[in-house]
């Protein structure tokens, strides 16, 4: 592993202690190949607020792989967070310690989180502000990334932490590739987070910025419509747990009701996912909803207890639906590209007039540093 002389290495009993034992009441979530706790470390009389996460190989995460594939992704995460140029990037956690045993592999983030995105986007005191907020500076992190070649392929809102200042902070990163972080596959199937993955990589496996786009969409929708893609609703919901198929729905209100077996970013057999149940040609949602979609330009998919926020605008809504609409696009070619998406955040009224917001610079050396939010 490459050497980061500031970093602290833990032993196992060490990040247990932090943990409480990796105690149930410190338990933050899953990520797709390990879990994530609240900490603390004791400095003489100071407390130290920390995230912990270790690497598992079990049933009970999202994923498993084996062992020398996860000290790969363990080791990429190490040379991203304190051996890159992107070291100290105020949307990506801050690297401070970890734990590289035979059996165990761990780090420890500097953080002292609210919760992560994925359980904030339902809660009512998460402001229209908060919301533009955390849209605005997770784009500029995916630009700063996809400026360097670099794509990430698991983005979900369960691997997005948010600060006490209601800024994401980025903490998983299992799948990068690109740069100096592993060779983009050619063809690579069941890859990202679940609810979140790209269509067309069911048919194609090839995954490209415009992928990391669609499921940056798909972030963007559940900000403002206060929707997330939950396993535990699937049976109840349907199809209509994915965000991205309600949103073409909600937005299209198409005319001829879909087919009932379309479960896009799912790992089940292209046949199963792209083939209805009658016939045997590939048919498409979106292509039954772009007709509609184009004839309602002012629709708005923003949550209707949003629309009362004293910094809600009615412009924006639309705006801002618009344009997670063409991240969803069912057609890579027609995504933007994630410099139009900040561009286009920096131009709602929440963020050119609102007092509560400025947009400062910041050191990183990248175009997509240039948006970062901060709340009074």
């Amino acid at each position: 592993m490459e050497s980061a002389t500031d970093l602290v290495e833990y032993n196992y009993e060490v990040l247990a202690s932090i943990t409480g034992g990796f105690s149930e009441e410190n338990f933050i979530g899953n990520t797709l190949y390990g879990k994530v706790f609240r900490g603390k470390i004791q400095q003489d009389s100071e407390t130290q607020e920390v995230v912990v996460k270790i690497w598992v190989d079990s049933v009970s995460t999202r994923r498993s792989t084996a062992p020398e594939l996860q000290k790969s992704r363990f080791q990429n995460e190490i040379k991203l967070l304190a051996n890159s140029d992107l070291k100290g990037h105020p949307n990506l956690v801050k690297l401070i310690g970890f734990c590289c045993e035979t059996e165990w592999l761990g780090v420890v983030y500097e953080l002292k989180p609210l919760d992560t995105l994925e359980k904030l986007i339902l809660h009512d005191d998460f402001t229209w502000v908060a919301r533009i907020k955390v849209a605005l500076e997770f784009a500029c992190l995916l630009e700063c990334l996809h400026d360097r070649q670099l794509l990430h392929r698991s983005i979900g809102a369960a691997h997005i932490m948010i600060d006490q200042g209601f800024s994401p902070r980025l903490f998983d990163f299992a799948m990068l590739v690109g740069g100096g972080f592993g060779e983009i596959p050619s063809r690579e199937y069941g890859i990202g987070c679940h609810g979140y993955v790209d269509p067309v990589i069911g048919l194609t496996g090839a995954w490209s910025d415009k992928s990391d786009v669609f499921s940056y969409g798909v972030i963007l929708l559940g900000l403002i419509a206060k929707r997330v893609f939950d396993l535990k609703k699937a049976k109840d919901l349907g199809e209509l747990n994915y965000v991205h198929i309600w949103a073409w729905m909600e937005y299209g209100e198409p005319s001829k009701k879909p087919r009932s077996k379309y479960f896009f970013g799912t790992e089940k057999p292209r046949s199963e996912i792209f083939f209805g149940t009658d016939t045997g040609k590939p048919q498409s949602k979106w292509g039954m909803f772009k007709k509609q979609k184009e004839s309602q330009p002012n629709k708005s998919l923003v949550d209707k207890s949003l629309e009362s926020d004293e910094y809600f605008d009615a412009g924006d809504g639309v705006k801002i639906t618009k344009l997670a609409m063409r991240c969803v696009d069912y057609n890579p070619e027609k995504r933007p590209m994630m410099k139009e998406v900040v561009r286009c955040l920096r131009e709602l009224n929440v963020v050119k007039k609102s007092s509560r917001v400025v947009v400062p610079k910041m050191s990183v050396g990248s175009s997509g540093g240039d948006g970062i939010l901060l709340h009074e």
